[in-house]
């Protein structure tokens, strides 16, 4: 998974507490081609997220358990969450989960925060848990 440039931008000149607010992880068809350095907020990519229906909500799941930890031995900050799950009940495809702000209001206020890439389109019609590594999604080295 990898920032997205004026995301991590924005919390930084605009401290933002990501265990404070709501986090969601969308997904997003192949469709969509990633800018990490200008996509900025969730209008970016809405128009390739994966359709609503058959499980899938439009704007993702909210994530749950959202912290950050300083791992000493790698000198990074890391930040984790509980592994999100879906429920389909019909075919889904995507390439991409999209870690954003949830701000309730406009798509254009919604900061892009991480991307994740598969490495090829992923079709599920079950249940499907993205299992999180246990030392985090995102991090940033201090070193």
């Amino acid at each position: 998974m990898a920032w997205y440039g004026q995301g991590l931008l924005s919390l930084v000149d605009t401290p933002t507490d990501l265990e404070q607010v709501t986090l969601k992880l969308a997904l997003a068809t192949s469709s969509y081609t990633p800018n990490r350095d200008t996509d900025d907020f969730r209008d970016d990519f809405t128009t390739n997220e994966v359709a609503n229906g058959g499980g899938y909500t439009t704007g993702g799941v909210t994530l749950s358990s959202v912290t950050w930890s300083y791992d000493s031995a790698s000198d990074q900050v890391r930040l984790d969450f509980a592994d999100p799950s879906w429920t389909f009940t019909a075919p889904k495809t995507w390439r991409y989960g999209i870690v954003y702000i949830d701000t309730a209001g406009a798509d254009s206020t919604d900061t892009l925060v991480g991307l994740l890439t598969w490495d090829s389109d992923q079709t599920v019609s079950t249940s499907y848990t993205l299992t999180i590594d246990s030392a985090g999604l995102l991090y940033l080295d201090v070193t």
